[in-house]
């Protein structure tokens, strides 16, 4: 075992784990990050950063971001027909980067910060005792006051402590179309209905559009062939590089991923959102709110479920409003057209001025269908 005790270790250098290491460092407390693979490396993903994420992000990531809209498309597929409407307005509601380049940018920023890192092998190991907790990997230990498990849809951390009992998963499939291929630069879209419970989407980036398809389903029937049946007809061209699945953490609106010494985030804690499927803005949120709540519980400031807790509150609430509006929506989606039609501005507003879920659906007259039933106490999140 390494003699170093740091006083938080960090699995994962995705978004999550690279902005949670980068807020503890800048708090002052020692971190080392632990991960499979260096940077840069592939990461399957549409890359769409909305403007409450870039909101959150302590310093700019405008160096890696390659387009930006102020309107989006949504085309809905149901037995009465195709159709699409537009979300548009005067100011910027989405944009989009390379999550290779985005990851390889906050993974730098993280080092300059003082984080420090080694790759690792599968991790064998995780015990918790009242001064910390030592990772068993690959013959070789590490020893820290705290641990953040921010490894993905398919946590090592999570199983290994039993914390994965409420998670269930998504799946996406996603490749990229250079635009020497096509003649024109499409416009950024949801297609809900090209898949079961699920949508295709096209995200245009610097030099390629990035075209995909997801859904909510645990056992989902997505193929590359389906994938470029929708490139053929959404963009006349079945040629599709680097396509690649990957799954989707949800359910974190069920459980409070903590126990007194680790910390889930990410993917790992469940925290992408089932209606859209995005989880960047949750990864980068829960990241910074595991550091602040560490910080606060190593100066004293009580149960660190408790300091998590309050710093996770809206965010689990934004889970709970997506899995109702999810439920509500992929079974009937010429229902689920007409609250599009009749929420078009407040999704402009709402996009616009980067409003989580709860905010936007509070503007609709239809909100009170939505009503999440919060936990009464912490007892009841951890019991989960």
């Amino acid at each position: 075992m390494t003699d170093v005790i740091h006083d938080v270790i960090v699995v994962g250098a995705g978004p999550a784990g690279a902005l949670c290491a980068y807020t503890l460092r800048r708090l002052g407390m020692s971190v080392l990050v632990l991960d499979k693979a260096s940077f840069p490396r592939p990461k399957p993903c549409g890359g769409g950063l909305t403007i409450k994420t870039l909101a959150l992000m302590p310093y700019s990531v405008a160096p890696v971001l390659e387009k930006f809209t102020r309107g989006l498309e949504f085309g809905f597929r149901t037995p009465s027909g195709d159709t699409f409407r537009t979300v548009a307005g005067k100011n910027p509601i989405c944009t989009f980067a390379v999550r290779e380049k985005f990851d390889t940018f906050n993974f730098e920023q993280m080092l300059a910060a003082g984080a420090a890192f080694e790759t690792i092998g599968k991790i064998d190991l995780i015990t918790e005792d009242n001064d910390g907790v030592t990772v068993v990997a690959a013959n070789a230990a590490y020893r820290g006051r705290y641990l953040v498990g921010a490894d993905g849809a398919n946590s090592r951390v999570r199983r290994l402590l039993g914390l994965d009992a409420h998670i269930r998963r998504g799946f996406a499939l996603e490749g990229i179309v250079p635009y020497t291929r096509l003649q024109n630069v499409p416009k950024p879209e949801f297609f809900f209905g090209v898949t079961r419970n699920g949508y295709g989407w096209l995200f245009p980036k610097g030099d390629h559009v990035n075209v995909g398809l997801y859904t909510i389903d645990d056992d989902p029937s997505l193929s590359k062939e389906a994938l470029r049946a929708y490139a053929r007809e959404r963009l006349g061209t079945d040629q599709i590089d680097d396509v690649v699945g990957f799954p989707l953490g949800f359910g974190g609106d069920k459980r409070l991923p903590v126990r007194d010494r680790v910390v889930l985030v990410g993917d790992a804690a469940g925290y992408a959102e089932p209606l859209l499927g995005e989880g960047l803005h949750n990864a980068v949120k829960s990241g910074i709110a595991a550091a602040q709540a560490i910080f606060t519980t190593r100066s004293g400031g009580g149960r660190l479920q408790e300091a998590y807790r309050r710093r996770v509150a809206t965010l689990m609430d934004d889970l709970t409003r997506c899995r109702q509006m999810a439920t509500a929506f992929y079974p009937d989606l010429d229902r689920g057209k007409l609250l599009i039609g009749f929420s078009k501005p407040a999704l402009v507003r709402g996009f616009a001025a980067g409003m989580t879920m709860v905010e936007m659906t509070n503007l609709l007259p239809f909100s009170a269908f939505f009503r999440p039933a919060k936990p009464t106490s912490l007892v009841e999140l951890l019991a989960r």
